[in-house]
């Protein structure tokens, strides 16, 4: 009597079956464990009075400036971050006005301050213009867009799964 299935090569093809459903867990598996432990750097410029916000993608030691007129002296300045082991770090004031250089107790008067301040989550009030915003890498994104006038907003760095990123990115798409 014959099962069904195929006799002598019923065996074989079980195997191959077996084998490929193997491989196929195996890949699901790696899959899974590359979205789980592989992480992403975020920056996140909230809006504190309302749902908005943008998110940057950025490398684990990336460097970005926020830019803005002064509110005392109506002078421009940039000040220079570094995101370092989830933290931001002020690595530098930029500027021309004096009055800012003494604002910030600076003592000589050099366009560029070094500084190495680590901070935690940074604030900002939304200004009247466009004087206001982040840059990273080649992407400028003004306060403007994520809040109005008078809007606080949060500037913090976060660490999570690929998964996770991938996931939250997908569900606001839908």
């Amino acid at each position: 009597m014959q099962r069904a299935g195929g006799g002598r090569h019923g065996g074989k093809e079980m195997k191959s079956k077996v084998i490929l459903l193997l491989i196929f867990a195996g890949l699901l598996l790696g899959t899974g464990g590359v979205l789980y432990w592989k992480k992403v750097t975020i920056l996140y410029l909230e809006n504190m009075d309302r749902p908005r916000y943008v998110r940057v993608w950025v490398n684990p030691t990336d460097r970005f400036s926020i830019f803005y007129i002064h509110s005392v002296y109506n002078a421009p300045a940039i000040e220079e971050f570094q995101v370092e082991r989830g933290a931001i770090t002020l690595k530098g004031v930029r500027t021309e006005s004096h009055g800012i250089m003494e604002y910030y107790g600076f003592e000589d008067t050099q366009p560029y301050h070094p500084m190495d301040q680590k901070l935690g989550a940074i604030f900002f009030r939304v200004a009247m213009g466009e004087g206001q915003g982040l840059i990273v890498r080649d992407k400028k994104i003004y306060l403007s867009e994520v809040g109005e006038k008078g809007d606080r907003i949060r500037l913090r760095v976060s660490t999570l799964p690929l998964g996770v990123y991938l996931m939250r990115t997908l569900l606001e798409k839908i």
